[in-house]
């Protein structure tokens, strides 16, 4: 399973890439202005071609002559309750056929949805700035045995502290600081076996991967930056708490998230029209 996690993660980091690459010089704000516009697109076209478009519009136009009826006979009551019955109707007609499209739309965007958060979660570690590295092991009891969990990294990342062990969640702890700019690879060992985890250093908005983790698929799913950890290492994860990464709007910050999810609705709905799309 892990050799399947890590093809796809592989295919849909290069395909997500291919479209990113040329974007990305526009610095954070206006590359996630045009990936919103295109995810916005996207979403809407494959709405359309999973959606049954003759049915939707069936249902708005017949909803929207409901809706100029209340306001017509609004000073008759008995017509008046009676048309909200209709509404209602057709309403939940409606969302009967936009349901089963919307799930299927749950795929796509999810797979968008954690490319984005490897592009634009967090950001590299500036030179000076200190983080916290976080290793977790399988074993429940492993720390508690003497377990000889050791971390080691190249010049440009030096270790500022000794391992931190807390048993009971199974994880050690550094500190460490970014010496100079890269990107590179920390090792940590066991005593028995190896693992690498990469770390990135100042920089231009690169894909920042926080965790290399093999605890379970979908796990590995959601953090594609590396392969997933083999099931037969002691150790299950390695977390770098990388500063996230804000957009700065009219000198005021926001998360991707939110920035993408307004712009990708907005423009989503407002080139409907030009797809032929009915929402």
């Amino acid at each position: 399973m892990t050799s399947i996690i890590s093809g796809l993660n592989t295919v849909l980091t290069f395909l997500f890439g291919l479209v990113y690459w040329p974007l990305k010089w526009l610095g954070p704000f206006w590359s996630m202005v045009a990936l919103s516009w295109l995810g916005g697109m996207f979403m809407v076209w494959i709405f359309g071609k999973v959606s049954d478009q003759a049915a939707i519009r069936r249902t708005r136009d017949r909803l929207s002559s409901e809706l100029i009826a209340l306001r017509l006979y609004k000073d008759d009551l008995r017509i008046f309750f009676g048309i909200q019955c209709q509404v209602l109707a057709w309403t939940l007609r409606y969302l009967r056929h936009s349901l089963g499209p919307m799930l299927i739309l749950m795929v796509p965007t999810m797979i968008l949805l954690i490319q984005l958060n490897l592009h634009y979660g967090f950001r590299p570690l500036r030179v000076g700035e200190q983080t916290l590295v976080k290793v977790k092991l399988r074993d429940p009891g492993a720390l508690g045995r003497g377990a000889q969990i050791s971390l080691q990294a190249p010049e440009s990342l030096k270790i500022e502290t000794q391992g931190v062990r807390v048993e009971e969640m199974r994880e050690v702890s550094w500190r460490v600081r970014g010496v100079s700019p890269g990107r590179f690879d920390l090792t940590v060992s066991d005593g028995k076996e190896s693992v690498t985890k990469n770390v990135a250093v100042g920089g231009r908005l690169e894909g920042v991967s926080s965790m290399r983790t093999g605890e379970h698929w979908l796990t590995s799913l959601l953090y594609p930056g590396e392969s997933p950890i083999p099931s037969q290492s002691a150790i299950e994860s390695i977390e770098i708490r990388y500063p996230e990464l804000d957009i700065s709007i009219l000198g005021k910050s926001m998360n991707w998230l939110i920035l993408f999810l307004v712009l990708s609705l907005l423009f989503g709905y407002a080139f409907k029209g030009v797809l032929g799309v009915q929402i």
